[in-house]
Formats: C-alpha cells, sequence, structure tokens
C-alpha cells in the first residue's frame, strides 16, 4: 500500500509540474498586457527586479512610486525592472488606464506560489544568469542607498 500512495504522489507531482514558456506552448504562464508570451529568461543578463503586487493592494501601489524613481538611477546599467500579477488582464489594464505608471507590467496565468510567494507585495531581485539573489515581502522604499547598493553590487558581478 505504501509503494501504490508513493507512486500516486509522484504521478501527481508529475502531472502538476510547471508549464514551460518556450514558443509555441499552448499556455505561458507569463503574458505582456497584450495577452502575447512573455518570458523572463529573454532579460538575461540583465539584474532583474520582479515586483508582484495587484490592483487592491495599498502597499504595492505605493511601492510604484519609489520604483519609478529608482529605475531612473538603473537606466545606464544591466537592471529591469517588472511589476507582475495575477489578476485578470481586464482588470490590470482597466487599474493602469486610470493611474500612469512609468513601468514594464506583466500577467501571471496561475497563483503567485509559480514564484514561491505567499504576500503581497513581494519583491525578488534576480542576478544576471536569472538566479534569485534576494527577496523582499511587504512594503518597501527602493529608492534607499541600501537597496540601490545592492542592486549595484549584484550588477557589477
Amino acid at each position: 500500500m505504501k509503494i501504490l500512495k508513493s507512486i500516486l504522489l509522484f504521478l501527481t507531482i508529475i502531472s502538476c509540474s510547471t508549464p514551460s514558456n518556450k514558443k509555441g506552448d499552448e499556455f505561458s504562464a507569463l503574458i505582456d498586457l497584450k495577452g502575447n508570451a512573455f518570458n523572463l529568461d529573454d532579460l538575461e543578463g540583465n539584474v532583474l527586479i520582479l515586483n508582484i503586487w495587484a490592483t487592491w493592494c495599498k502597499p504595492c501601489i505605493a511601492e510604484f512610486e519609489s520604483l519609478e524613481e529608482v529605475k531612473e538611477k538603473f537606466n545606464d546599467i544591466n537592471v529591469k525592472i517588472i511589476a507582475v500579477s495575477n489578476e485578470d488582464l481586464k482588470l490590470i489594464n482597466s487599474f493602469l488606464n486610470k493611474r500612469k505608471f512609468d513601468l514594464n507590467f506583466i500577467k501571471l496565468n496561475g497563483d503567485l506560489s509559480y514564484f514561491n510567494a505567499y504576500s503581497l507585495p513581494t519583491t525578488i531581485v534576480f542576478d544576471k544568469s536569472g538566479n534569485e539573489a534576494f527577496r523582499l515581502t511587504g512594503g518597501v522604499d527602493f529608492n534607499t542607498k541600501n537597496f540601490i547598493d545592492r542592486i549595484l553590487n549584484i550588477e557589477k558581478l
């Protein structure tokens, strides 16, 4: 009986594996705001600041101002900022049409566990090779010397 349970667990894990974002797949975990597939691997070679947010999350929205400010400081180096929400695409677009943020927004087709995120806001910083360097949860002021220095140190590697 234990062997049967182990086999069933293994088959469940395999059948629930994360879908790939390869070109030609019917399903893409990430899409841009027009519904086109978006692949984070295309940003390899850049430090990636991935900000996970929701339209109803006041601390998430409050972070956008400091993300826009810090973005200006990274214009001449290999740093990209992406804001991702898993809400309905129409809701995200409607929200952004009412507010003009100068950030790159994408949609996650699935739940936040795709990024091992379980609270909002969550920010994950990836190095140039696509490896997670660190993550922050809760509202953050990104326009601080400490945060900027951390990003600059990762970008130099």
